[in-house]
């Protein structure tokens, strides 16, 4: 949780991103609620031969434009959660070599070139990873769970 409030600036940032993909998220969920729902319906519906055909169909096509919604819903998450937390990657990127480049020859003396790459890719990638996966995996444990 320190690392969340470690880049709460770039939340408050992006903060119509993040927002526009948690309520996206919580969205889909009640979305997901539909097709077992509908399922139960034209089962019963068939089992008690109180179903016509067309009303069969209808019930089929929601199905099918529940799955289009969802699908595109999640698109659109992605891309927002994601590119979110890309764009946070590159700016931390162009931070760290912004950094470097300020830095007195002594420096590179001091610390190896591969400890310094790494920390340019791997540390980078893991706060990356936090701010769209942790995101992601935070809100979708308190959506579903509720």
């Amino acid at each position: 949780m320190r690392l969340f409030s470690q880049l709460s600036w770039y939340f408050m940032r992006e903060w119509r991103r993040y927002l526009g993909a948690v309520f996206l998220l919580i969205i889909i969920a009640l979305l997901q609620l539909l097709p077992p729902k509908l399922v139960g319906t034209i089962v019963d519906g068939v089992s008690h031969q109180q179903m016509s055909a067309s009303r069969l169909l209808m019930w089929v096509g929601v199905m099918l434009i529940t799955a289009i919604v969802v699908y595109l819903l999640r698109y659109v998450w992605r891309v927002l959660l994601f590119g979110a937390s890309y764009q946070l990657a590159v700016e931390l990127r162009q931070d760290f070599y912004r950094q470097l480049s300020r830095q007195h020859p002594e420096f590179y003396l001091r610390h190896r070139t591969g400890d310094l790459i790494a920390r340019a890719t791997n540390d980078v990638d893991r706060v990356v990873f936090a701010a769209g996966e942790g995101v992601l995996t935070l809100v979708d444990s308190l959506v579903m769970g509720l």
